[in-house]
């Protein structure tokens, strides 16, 4: 029974009772255990009603229960990825740093290369005139 038919029930116990009670003529016992059964059903109704909030509500901690329990994992389970993402990050830059590193090195030996390798060119010829075999 929904609240709203426990009211109506208990509405029209009041208003039948009420003219009853208006009358000059005492209630007899089975008229006040009938007014009596009212209020306890009025009790029993909002007692019920109590019990229902209680089981929805422990339904509720129940599912919020598992869906945090989820979250936690989740969030945990993207804090490890975001660590793991991290440390590669940071390999990767130092790859670069050193292959960046390697490059200038590579840069700087070509160009020594070529230095010596003009002072070789602009040097005395390898091959020497001797003179008589030449006559």
């Amino acid at each position: 029974m929904t609240r709203l038919q426990a009211l109506a029930v208990a509405a029209v116990y009041t208003f039948a009772l009420g003219g009853c009670v208006g009358s000059n003529t005492p209630q007899d016992t089975g008229e006040r255990i009938s007014e009596r059964g009212s209020q306890i059903s009025e009790y029993g109704d909002a007692w019920s009603a109590g019990q229902s909030d209680v089981e929805q509500g422990e339904r509720t901690i129940e599912k919020s229960d598992k869906t945090i329990k989820s979250a936690r994992k989740q969030r945990e389970d993207a804090l490890e990825a975001l660590s793991s993402a991290d440390d590669k990050l940071r390999i990767a830059e130092a790859e670069r740093a050193t292959a960046e590193q390697r490059i200038a090195n590579g840069y700087e030996s070509m160009r020594r290369a070529e230095e010596n390798y003009a002072a070789v060119r602009s040097g005395p010829s390898a091959h020497e005139d001797s003179g008589p075999e030449d006559e």
